[in-house]
């Protein structure tokens, strides 16, 4: 099992401006056993294919695959005009994935305006030329888990079966379901890729409930391959950081 490091766990830093994508190449580098480097749409200053060119080539000197791109869609917007333009939004990612030889662009379902059973057959709708659109590029797309249309394992699987595009697969984040550990597991054995939360850090690195040598064990029996991405999303604490992203390292390790 492989690990990648995502730059939202820099989002402070991003904040005040000490840290571009460049930076964090250059960040993710240094930290042992780092092997990849995923991005989020958020921090990209453009996307003209120069500054893509340079981006890919920073990763490729520090021997730092792109694992995937990180966008912030919304497939539960009720208005049909507001929807496809988050189509659109998709649509451009997937080629700023394309241009970086990245191998996934991580989407959501979306936040629901009314029900999620009112807004569920247009979500899928939208998803699932979404998938067909990246399959012509040559890119995955992950869905990941957020608590609005996959608050469980049960939401999430149902959207990628229901999808039925094999460009399209399932991205487990360990502190997403609102309904906990149990749709971790269950979620997991179906998992393309995985991103390792810290809500929170405990004396010795790890998350509190968050049982990652058993999730570890579940994947590896599962024939996982892909890359585990560390995700600090606690208190801005830069010991803090250092002491999750060391016991996940551990934690890989010893699986």
């Amino acid at each position: 099992m492989k690990l990648a490091v995502i730059c939202g766990s820099f989002n402070p830093a991003f904040a005040r401006g000490e840290l571009d994508l460049v930076g964090f190449v250059a960040r993710a580098s240094a930290m042992p056993g780092v092997t990849g480097v995923e991005f989020q749409d958020i921090h990209f200053p453009q996307t003209r294919p120069a500054y893509l060119r340079a981006l890919s080539q920073a990763a490729a000197d520090r021997g730092l695959a792109v694992v995937g791109i990180g966008i912030h869609n919304d497939f539960g917007r009720a208005d049909e005009h507001l929807r496809q333009s988050e189509l659109v939004k998709v649509k451009q990612w997937i080629e700023v994935a394309e241009s970086l030889g990245a191998g996934h662009v991580r989407v959501f379902a979306g936040w629901p305006e009314g029900s999620a059973r009112e807004r569920w057959p247009a979500m899928i709708a939208a998803l699932r030329e979404a998938a067909g659109f990246a399959a012509s590029a040559g890119v995955r797309l992950a869905l990941e888990n957020e608590a609005a249309f996959t608050p469980s394992a049960t939401e999430h699987l149902g959207i990628v079966d229901e999808v039925g595009s094999p460009a399209l697969g399932l991205l487990l984040d360990t502190g997403n379901y609102s309904a906990g550990w149990p749709s971790v597991l269950r979620a997991a054995p179906r998992a393309i890729h995985v991103h390792a939360k810290f809500w929170r850090v405990g004396p010795d690195g790890g998350e509190p409930g968050m049982d990652y040598p058993s999730l570890l064990a579940v994947l590896r029996q599962s024939g996982y391959r892909g890359y585990l991405t560390y995700e600090y999303e606690a208190a801005d604490d830069p010991d803090a950081l250092h002491r999750a992203y060391q016991y996940l390292r551990r934690v890989v390790a010893a699986a």
